[in-house]
């Protein structure tokens, strides 16, 4: 095997310094190594290390896009601008999950007859849900066999008394969480403030009038008891 072989560059000489050439300095050697008589280039692997910093860096820049707002689309997303504020939005207790609940359920069952405002539609015979003392007294045993069994018939409502319209059943339609959840969202929103409706008290109730038959009446649910 041949040894490799150092060419040297010839050297250089400057301008003449009193009649004699100055020699510049040598350029440094290059080493060629032959392979089979011919000159032969070798590549070395990346270093490991290089390409872990690589990927590091971007899964940075992936995380850090996704925090402020670069993979929302203001479409579909917007008011938020980032999906931290997303998920400030989730129900961080069990009477903030009801609520969130609730407030879908109102909005696909409740919300055509009683108004997105709580209000009512007083022109329809639909009372009021704000500040209404069947929705707000402490104890639900009321408005629950309500959303169970429908109301028909006439009921006073803050001094106004309703009756063109009649409340449908929704005890085949709503599970008790379910119940529970609606009912919560009513007793809290609009300026309503009252206790969370219990799911265990919803089951409770709906076994214990099993055999009901048709909707309840405004007489006959003043007749139910209220714990105070």
């Amino acid at each position: 095997m041949k040894k490799p072989r150092k060419q040297n560059s010839p050297p250089q000489q400057g301008p003449p310094v009193g009649g004699k050439p100055v020699e510049q300095a040598k350029a440094p050697s290059v080493v060629v190594k032959e392979a089979g008589g011919e000159p032969a280039v070798s590549r070395n692997s990346v270093p490991v290390l290089l390409i872990a910093l690589l990927g590091a860096m971007v899964y940075w820049g992936n995380m850090h896009i996704v925090e402020h707002g670069g993979e929302l689309d203001a479409r579909v997303q917007g008011p938020y601008v980032n999906w931290k504020q997303i998920e400030s939005l989730k129900p961080q207790d069990e009477s903030a999950r009801l609520i969130a609940q609730g407030g879908r359920i109102f909005g696909q069952y409740c919300s055509s007859c009683h108004m997105p405002d709580g209000n009512g539609n007083a022109s329809s015979g639909f009372p009021p849900l704000v500040g209404s003392e069947w929705v707000l007294a402490k104890d639900p045993s009321r408005i629950i066999r309500i959303v169970l069994n429908g109301l028909g018939g006439p009921i006073n409502v803050k001094g106004k008394e309703f009756g063109q319209a009649q409340m449908l059943p929704w005890r085949d339609s709503l599970k008790d969480e379910e119940v529970a959840a609606v009912l919560t969202y009513v007793r809290n929103s609009w300026g309503n403030k009252a206790p969370v409706v219990d799911p265990a008290l919803v089951k409770k109730i709906r076994a214990e009038t099993s055999d009901k038959g048709g909707p309840w009446t405004a007489e006959d649910l003043l007749k139910v008891l209220l714990k105070d």
